[in-house]
């Protein structure tokens, strides 16, 4: 029932029991409490939503409104929550709302406002209130959205400093473990080598010294490798053009990728942005991407490079997005993959993405990986802009 309908009802009934003053009076003070009501709802500086039991929107507050950039409470209410707050056809994954009706009690999720179009949108922690009627049957739920994208970021660098410091000291007494009998092996089959391939020409010889060879120098690439994760080199930064370092990096795979006839969409200008990075080592961490995204498409695949600024954002940032139409990820394997030793490839070693991550980290930026298995899989680095 409309509200003004039920005010109007109510005054004829506390006509019929009492005074018209004494009735205009109790309409009053109920029409000042609903008032005080709304702008105590309105004065929340984070988003709220109301929905009733079919997910219907019946109320937003203004942040509701500036946090998905609209201009009327008419282009949200009346619409189910999944396609006005989330740009979704159908209910949100993970959605705790309907746990919040059949439990009676409050439930907690974390997600985002519209359809997340940047890495650097709000993240935000959603609790769900349920509504309750006089009889104290759950009739809506009230959503409430607190910003903690700072929040989550520090607790990312705090569990990331946390595992440096405990894996530098183990990558340290590993790496000089292996090393020292890894260095005796090599100089011992390289002694060999040169002392007896003269006497035995047979092909086996040879060729087993070689491998023996290859694979010491693999392994003491793989140490290399993993003390560069705990322990970042001192980098020398400078001003460098990012298309130019992305140009770099496909010359370097250009063989493999003409082998496979993959096709690579490249979308930039050539006077984009500059960033401050070591050439060197940001090139390791590019091509740590690029290589995955290769090895991930079958032959005639394609590859997707962008480089852009989000000048909306405070301060801006250059974005470098790498995208393939490859085999992609499993859902329940997105959050292992930069977990040092994880791998989903045969023979690999799962060191690839957490060292590009740790680079990436130690030039102020952050790495976004978003996958569907089939389809393929999208990573985006985000980086501070030259200034």
């Amino acid at each position: 029932m409309e509200l003004r309908a039920f005010l109007k009802q109510l005054v004829t009934r506390l006509n019929r029991h009492g005074s018209k003053t004494k009735a205009e009076k109790q309409v009053q003070d109920i029409t000042a409490s609903r008032k005080e009501l709304l702008q105590v709802f309105d004065g929340f500086s984070d988003p709220v939503v109301v929905i009733d039991r079919k997910f219907i929107v019946r109320r937003v507050n203004r942040p509701t409104l500036n946090a998905l950039d609209q201009d009327s409470f008419s282009s949200i209410i009346g619409r189910p929550c999944y396609e006005a707050l989330h740009n979704l056809k159908e209910h949100c994954p993970g959605c705790t709302a309907e746990n919040t009706f059949f439990s009676e009690e409050k439930t907690e999720r974390t997600g985002f406002l519209g359809a997340k179009k940047n890495p650097s949108e709000t993240v935000y922690h959603i609790t769900c209130y349920p509504l309750f009627d006089e009889g104290r049957e759950v009739t809506g739920i009230a959503e409430y959205y607190r910003d903690s994208t700072n929040l989550m970021k520090l607790t990312k660098e705090l569990y990331e400093s946390e595992r440096a410091r405990v894996m530098e000291g183990f990558a340290s007494g590993l790496s000089h473990q292996i090393r020292q009998p890894l260095t005796i092996i090599r100089s011992s089959t390289q002694y060999i080598l040169d002392k007896f391939q003269k006497e035995h020409r047979g092909d086996d010889f040879e060729e087993t010294m070689e491998t023996t060879l290859q694979n010491a120098d693999l392994i003491n690439e793989v140490l290399t490798d993993f003390s560069s994760f705990t322990r970042p080199n001192e980098y020398k930064m400078v001003k460098v053009s990012l298309p130019t370092l992305l140009e770099r990096g496909l010359r370097l795979v250009r063989a493999k990728v003409n082998e496979m006839k993959i096709d690579v969409i490249k979308e930039w200008s050539p006077d984009s942005p500059k960033i401050i990075a070591d050439e060197k080592i940001f090139l390791q961490a590019y091509l740590n991407l690029l290589i995955n995204s290769i090895e991930s498409v079958s032959s005639g695949g394609k590859i997707w490079i962008k480089c852009y600024v989000g000048e909306n954002l405070k301060p801006p940032k250059a974005f470098v997005m790498i995208k393939d139409n490859g085999k992609g990820i499993p859902k329940e394997l997105i959050s292992k993959i930069t977990q040092p030793f994880f791998t989903t490839k045969e023979g690999g070693m799962g060191l690839g993405l957490p060292i590009a991550e740790s680079i990436i980290h130690s030039h102020g930026g952050e790495l976004h990986f978003e996958s569907e298995e089939g389809f393929g899989t999208k990573v985006v680095i985000e980086l501070p802009l030259e200034v």
